[in-house]
């Protein structure tokens, strides 16, 4: 009788146990392939394809702290795109300049890309969420990097797009 028990009470919980569904990938878009045609140029082994996020950039957006590091991490100004539609195109590449800091040596890359053509984007070690800061530019320069005087570049940020 124990063994039977035992056999149902197995049956129960396998049957009631949750199924795992892997999440679908997302289908590449016509922008996604623009942007994964410049990651090869620049000779960054795609890994895996994450999808795309869309925004509208507005100068209200600009006041936000996301926007300020976005845009301060790039070499063109947010200017000539307000009211444009920008696509992020998300990656895991291979071979990025800070791979190293990742354990498994990949980057997550978001590509910014405006009527087919790519602006930008930016860049983050792939870790278990302890990397997680301002990030980095598309190939791999740090916010400090571009920006030596910090304070100097966020008070003119300020006067131009208000905080």
């Amino acid at each position: 009788m124990k063994k039977w028990m035992l056999v149902f009470l197995c049956l129960f919980l396998v049957a009631c146990g949750k199924e795992e569904k892997a999440e679908p990938k997302p289908e590449m878009t016509e922008n996604g392939r623009v942007a994964e045609q410049y990651l090869e140029k620049q000779q960054y082994p795609i890994v895996s394809y994450e999808g795309e996020y869309m925004s509208t950039l507005t100068l209200d957006e600009l006041t936000e702290d996301r926007a300020q590091n976005t845009w301060g991490l790039q070499s063109v100004s947010p200017d000539e795109y307000v009211g444009k539609t920008i696509y992020y195109e998300n990656f895991t590449v291979k071979d990025h300049p800070i791979g190293e800091q990742s354990p498994a040596g990949q980057t997550a890359v978001s590509v910014m890309v405006v009527d087919g053509e790519v602006i930008g984007g930016t860049s983050f070690p792939v870790t278990d969420g302890s990397g997680l800061g301002s990030g980095y530019s598309l190939s791999g320069e740090s916010f400090e990097d571009i920006h030596p005087d910090i304070q100097e570049w966020q008070k003119a940020w300020n006067e131009k797009y208000g905080n």
